[in-house]
């Protein structure tokens, strides 16, 4: 049989397409199945960074002021209430003088009325607020003053008063000299009234002469003007001595009188002064800027003596170091429905080389209760408080995390089918484009 003559071997591609179709069909089933029976956690996506609990403190002034002393600069470490500066109290100082000045001296007055208002034998304080200036060598001297002036009016007093008893003692012996008068003419005016009845009965009975009978009656009548005199001088004299007993009384209710007045007048006065001395003491106080929590001093502005500072202008930044580390995270207001508190979250520092770094668990503590505007990019946020859960920072063995560094969070959310995740995409277009007009 010649070569032309042999038979031709065939070559089919039936089995090989059939295990391809096989192959094809599997891996698709596989992949169906796969779909619908894998699970994958979701996760809402959000960049946050470190910082501390209490975040920064940033120390300012309400007033304001020239600096006077700086005790710190950026990096030192401070203590809860250390001095960070000292403000120029120059012209306080000089404000506190005065107004303490006039203060004293209105304490010191008001000591010598009261003495006066209670017509005392010297001055006393009792409850008085000067005691927290008795050993002012100022306030002292003031008080030598008034002393003075007090004991001058009291010996004044005294001494009108006095003068006025012995007008009103002269007053009384020279009622009792007319009384002793008027008694004596009354006397005479009985004895002369009788003689005149006796010489009236012998005039009648014509055994004596008229003129005798006139001369009687004349000195009767004239005894008669000397009672009348007398009584009524010793009216004068007796009103006189009311007159002084009223004056002595005046005398002595005025001088209280312009004590009270002038103790109300005082009283306003003193009341504006304390509020001003109050008000500089507690300016003074605050002179010293002092740190309400321990940390690290940041971007301190001042770095020079006689340096303004505006009041409330932020002067420098305490970062606490004694306060526990937390994420501050944004979470977009499309994603705020999947995210709660308590909820699982995977962190990555993404200043480490994430070769070496592993992921941190964590879970979200705080959440903004409304939503927040970024002002450079007008897009809203919510703000979401991560906290590492304990002994996951561990993992970093000795890496150290600082404030500000850039953190990516991974807030796990339910799980679904890989199916979901690529139909979910379409359901969601179909189901507004079927509700379009």
């Amino acid at each position: 049989m010649s070569a032309q003559e042999r038979p031709t071997k065939t070559w089919t591609a039936r089995l090989p397409l059939s295990i391809g179709y096989l192959a094809i069909l599997g891996l698709v089933g596989g992949l169906g199945v796969w779909s619908v029976n894998a699970k994958i956690s979701g996760a809402v996506v959000s960049s946050g960074m470190i910082q501390v609990e209490s975040n920064r403190q940033v120390i300012q002034h309400p007033e304001g002021g020239v600096v006077g002393d700086i005790h710190v600069k950026n990096g030192d470490h401070v203590d809860a209430g250390d001095v960070l500066l000292h403000l120029d109290d120059t012209l306080l100082t000089s404000e506190l003088a005065i107004v303490e000045g006039q203060l004293f001296e209105l304490f010191a007055r008001r000591a010598r009325l009261v003495a006066e208002r209670d017509d005392a034998e010297s001055l006393s304080f009792g409850d008085d607020p000067t005691k927290g200036f008795r050993e002012n060598a100022q306030f002292t001297e003031l008080l030598k003053g008034q002393e003075r002036l007090f004991h001058a009016r009291k010996d004044a007093l005294e001494q009108e008063t006095a003068q006025l008893e012995e007008q009103i003692l002269q007053a009384s012996n020279q009622i009792q000299g007319a009384q002793s008068q008027l008694s004596a003419f009354k006397e005479q005016e009985v004895l002369v009234a009788e003689e005149l009845s006796d010489i009236q009965a012998l005039f009648d009975k014509g055994l004596t002469q008229a003129n005798r009978l006139i001369a009687q009656r004349r000195e009767h009548s004239r005894l008669k003007g000397e009672i009348g005199s007398f009584q009524s001088n010793i009216a004068l004299l007796k009103g006189e001595i009311a007159g002084l007993e009223i004056q002595k009384l005046r005398l002595q209710t005025q001088t209280r009188e312009e004590a009270i007045t002038s103790l109300r007048e005082i009283g306003h006065q003193e009341l504006e002064l304390s509020e001003r001395r109050l008000a500089l003491l507690e300016t003074l106080a605050r002179l010293e800027i002092r740190t309400p929590v321990s940390g690290v001093i940041y971007d301190s502005q001042i770095f020079a003596v006689q340096s303004v500072i505006s009041p409330a202008q932020p002067i420098m930044f305490v970062i606490p170091q004694d306060q526990p580390l937390v994420v501050s995270s944004r979470i977009e207001s499309i994603h705020i429905d999947q995210v709660h508190v308590g909820q699982e979250v995977s962190l990555r520092f993404s200043a480490f080389d994430q070769r070496f770094t592993p992921e941190i668990m964590g879970q979200v503590t705080r959440l903004s209760a409304d939503v927040f505007t970024d002002e450079r990019t007008g897009l809203s946020y919510y703000q979401a408080e991560l906290l590492p859960l304990s002994g996951e920072l561990e993992k970093l063995e000795g890496q150290e995390l600082l404030p500000g560094m850039p953190v990516e969070a991974f807030i796990k959310t339910s799980e679904r089918s890989p199916l979901n995740y690529l139909t979910k995409p379409l359901v969601d277009y179909f189901n507004k484009a079927f509700r379009e007009d």
